[in-house]
């Protein structure tokens, strides 16, 4: 591969890189807004938030999809077999590379590890708030939907009266 093709190609990656960056902070801060909507219990802005965070992330999708196209064509530049380049990670290729090129492949590809591995956080603290929200929502249905107990009451007239095991969704509506 001539230089001036590689060149082209490993800056074609680091700036592709960047902008996986970049969509990875845009997605962050999806994620926390759609945290901060569950924690103000708004399903308006949870249902808004979430649209916000797939749109972000199918364009991620698309862009990596990208990269390891770009990962690939420049590995085989350099003399590296397809399925070798499919598996070769940013820190191998750089070795491959050398020279200036390769450190700052190093330090975007880190910088965008140690991103990826925050989001995969923040989105695991909203999984746990749905799942636990879910939770509570199925106790509450469950008991509105089973039957009551047997219960003594007093009718509008004083007498006393035993109550019929009526569900809790029948009796209000």
């Amino acid at each position: 591969m001539s230089t001036t093709l590689a060149d082209k190609r490993i800056t074609t990656l680091l700036d592709l890189l960047a902008e996986l960056t970049a969509g990875h902070r845009e997605l962050r801060a999806a994620v926390e807004g759609k945290i901060a909507a569950m924690r103000a219990g708004d399903p308006a802005a949870i249902r808004d938030a979430a649209l916000v965070e797939q749109g972000i992330a199918q364009r991620l999708t698309e862009r990596e999809n990208l990269r390891r196209q770009l990962t690939v064509n420049i590995a085989r530049g350099y003399g590296v077999g397809v399925e070798a380049a499919r598996r070769m990670s940013a820190a191998q290729l750089a070795e491959r590379i050398g020279g200036p090129d390769a450190e700052r492949l190093r330090e975007a590809a880190g910088g965008l590890k140690a991103l990826v591995a925050e989001v995969a956080r923040r989105n695991h603290v909203a999984e746990l708030i749905a799942q636990n929200v879910l939770r509570h929502v199925k106790l509450a249905f469950a008991a509105m939907t089973a039957g009551a107990q047997t219960t003594t009451g007093y009718s509008p007239g004083g007498e006393t009266r035993m109550g019929a095991n009526e569900l809790i969704l029948d009796a209000v509506g």
